[in-house]
């Protein structure tokens, strides 16, 4: 991709992003939900370093990224604002190009605390996106139905190798991203291959570590083509980067879950785990709908699936039992 539809790109993407120059973090293009977060108009960021908007010391994630050993990495910056107020930022960084080393990063940025996740759009099709999380034996505890995609049933796998997922070729790689998790305490992110109906495909995975350690949220992005390369990105490829992102978050809240008082929890899927978290975290289905871009009759139709998978019959019961279980 030429470098000029690199930074239109990033220029109108949706989500808040900049293109930063690796290793300087020179801000190369910024979208206007950047410029909105960061207090600035979009294109007077440019030319700007992006630490001049920091008040913390940087980490090593543009170092990992230019060594071009991960596809992403996440860090928690503080912001500081024009009034000199200190805000937490969620921070997921992904190069953008295929040299090596890498010379440009795309950075999404989103706020931080309890209910982040909410702040990024759901995935455009959830039926991409496999959630779930691994013990410390790196055996699946919980997955979201979506894992049918794989040719499995949530019952074949749960308690099951998380790496059977994956093809053999990229068990190293996640083990060593796994490795590198645990050991910065980060989310990161990695280019995989998987096995879908017999045949090969590329997917997007993405780990978080929990506590206790060693265990982790995963998400999957599949619909990956090969040709999709750090330098082919596009606008799709950006908004996909922010429902992975998201999908990553509703594995997070999968985890605080007791799945025994819950036990149909294996049966929804990522959208139905999306919308239900929303209410059990104080939504009402009008908001919902607005945030996950679907008609409030669809929000209602997601919830009285899971309302039937997991044996409720009301909002307020469902409520009741997460809360439960918590």
């Amino acid at each position: 991709m030429a470098e000029q539809e690199l930074l239109t790109v990033i220029q109108r993407a949706s989500l808040p992003a900049v293109l930063l120059h690796v290793p300087d973090a020179e801000i190369l293009a910024a979208s206007a939900e950047a410029g909105r977060l960061l207090g600035v108009p979009a294109d007077r960021l440019v030319g700007r370093n992006v630490e001049e908007f920091a008040a913390d010391r940087p980490g090593p994630v543009l170092d990992l990224i230019a060594s071009g050993r991960l596809a992403g990495f996440e860090s928690e910056r503080q912001l500081l604002r024009a009034d000199g107020q200190v805000e937490r930022l969620q921070v997921w960084v992904r190069g953008a190009d295929d040299g090596k080393p890498v010379a440009a990063a795309v950075v999404v940025l989103w706020p931080s605390g309890d209910r982040a996740w909410t702040y990024l759009p759901g995935p455009a099709d959830p039926r991409l996106f496999v959630v779930g999380t691994v013990d410390a034996e790196l055996q699946v505890e919980r997955v979201s139905d979506d894992i049918s995609a794989f040719g499995y049933t949530p019952t074949d796998v749960i308690g099951g190798p998380f790496l059977r997922l994956f093809d053999v070729s990229s068990a190293a790689d996640i083990l060593h991203g796994l490795g590198e998790a645990a050991q910065s305490k980060r989310g990161v992110g990695l280019r995989v291959h998987v096995r879908i109906d017999e045949e090969g495909a590329i997917a997007d995975l993405m780990v978080r570590p929990l506590n206790p350690a060693p265990s982790f949220a995963f998400s999957v992005c599949l619909g990956v083509t090969a040709e999709e390369t750090p330098s082919s990105l596009t606008s799709l490829g950006i908004e996909r980067m922010g429902g992975n992102l998201h999908a990553l978050s509703i594995a997070d809240m999968l985890a605080t879950i007791n799945d025994r008082d819950v036990p149909g929890l294996h049966r929804l899927t990522t959208r139905e785990l999306d919308i239900v978290g929303r209410l059990v975290s104080g939504d009402r289905v009008p908001a919902i709908a607005r945030a996950v871009f679907l008609s409030p009759a669809t929000v209602r139709n997601h919830l009285s699936n899971a309302f039937r998978k997991l044996g409720v019959g009301s909002q307020q019961e469902l409520i009741e039992l997460f809360r439960k279980s918590a």
